[in-house]
């Protein structure tokens, strides 16, 4: 259960005097308005405490005066150093009504005392919440989807209940896209300053960046010994391709040397061998400039860092489902995961992809 002490804190310059709750990573705030004092505890008893209320105090110099947090839940993180709390934020919007957002917050180190902003989420009537079954939940709205893996299952627990609240008021108060709900989202996206690997930690995808490791191979299904050859012929074969010169060199030569270089051999792959050539060179080729600032690439031209750097590209839309960001501490990455097939809707992405390169251009 939640440590049963109520912490009176007062955070400067806005001299505001909040009381919550606290389980492990997580801090729940209390209804305000109740019209009594906030009692004084002995902070001993809160043994869930530790450095939360410090960075407490460091998100709120983030908020607006208007603005108040009703939740803060720290999460994991794939950087060792970095600390990271989802945080939900709620005002009293014009049509009287609570609105909220959810904001993730970077801190460099576990005794910052200065916290960075690197997500804005505003919470419509469509957000979905969903559990992914890997220790954490995603949450959708308006084409988007974010991951979010609470450092407890306690701290899970208070995230959803809170979530879960706010996602059902803007359901009965129609929180649509466009509408005068949630103007004030645009203060909080203005104000992102969080560093880019920080940044795309946050938009990472389940199915690409976030996946953990398969559960041991007793319960999985263990590759053919093929399967493993042609994965292995896959890599090898890029590696050849890339420092052979392929206007001199036949397609025999090729795999001869793969044969050299896996030292067996592969007579009975030559089929899949030239297959997996032809779909390699049309990677290698150059991406074709459409506009000024635009390129058309592959999955080849995403992975050459030289070539990106030496055609000045610095944001990259990646809308694939199976291929990760590459490099993303270097450039600023949007990524619109769908498959590439005749029925995908892509005119449902239209918006937030033109924003991104009008941003770029």
């Amino acid at each position: 259960e939640a440590d049963s002490g109520e912490d009176d804190c007062r955070f400067q310059p806005r001299s505001i005097s909040e009381s919550f709750l606290t389980v492990k990573g997580a801090a729940l705030f209390l209804p305000r308005g109740n019209g009594s004092s906030t009692p004084r505890v002995n902070h001993r008893r809160n043994k869930h405490a530790g450095d939360l209320q410090q960075h407490l105090q460091a998100m709120f110099m983030l908020l607006r005066p208007e603005d108040y947090i009703r939740l803060a839940v720290r999460l994991e993180s794939t950087y060792q150093n970095r600390t990271r709390y989802m945080v939900v934020v709620s005002t009293n919007g014009r049509q009287d009504t609570e609105e909220s957002i959810v904001l993730g917050v970077d801190f460099s180190s576990n005794d910052s005392t200065v916290c960075t902003m690197g997500l804005v989420l505003p919470l419509w009537s469509d957000a979905l919440i969903h559990l992914d079954g890997d220790g954490g939940f995603s949450v959708s709205t308006d084409n988007r989807i974010h991951i979010f893996k609470p450092v407890s299952v306690q701290a899970m627990w208070s995230a959803l209940q809170s979530l879960h609240k706010a996602c059902e008021v803007a359901r009965i108060h129609n929180y649509y896209p466009g509408s005068l709900f949630l103007t004030w989202v645009s203060y909080y996206e203005s104000h992102i300053n969080s560093d880019q690997s920080s940044v795309n930690e946050w938009n990472a995808m389940q199915d690409v960046q976030s996946h953990r490791p398969d559960s041991p191979a007793l319960f999985t299904d263990v590759p053919t010994e093929r399967e493993r050859t042609e994965r292995l012929i896959k890599t090898k074969l890029r590696e050849i391709m890339m420092q052979k010169d392929l206007e001199n060199i036949t397609s025999k030569e090729i795999r001869t040397e793969l044969e050299m270089q896996m030292a067996c051999n592969l007579r009975e792959f030559k089929e899949f061998i030239d297959n997996e050539m032809i779909v390699i060179l049309g990677q290698m080729d150059s991406p074709t400039q459409i506009f000024d600032h635009v390129f058309l690439g592959s999955e080849w031209n995403a992975s050459n860092l030289e070539d990106l750097q030496t055609r000045g590209v610095r944001y990259i839309l990646n809308v694939t489902r199976e291929i990760d960001n590459f490099f993303p501490g270097v450039f600023e990455y949007h990524n619109i995961r769908v498959y590439d097939e005749e029925a995908t809707d892509l005119l449902a992405y239209w918006n937030d992809t033109y924003k991104f390169i009008s941003k770029a251009k």
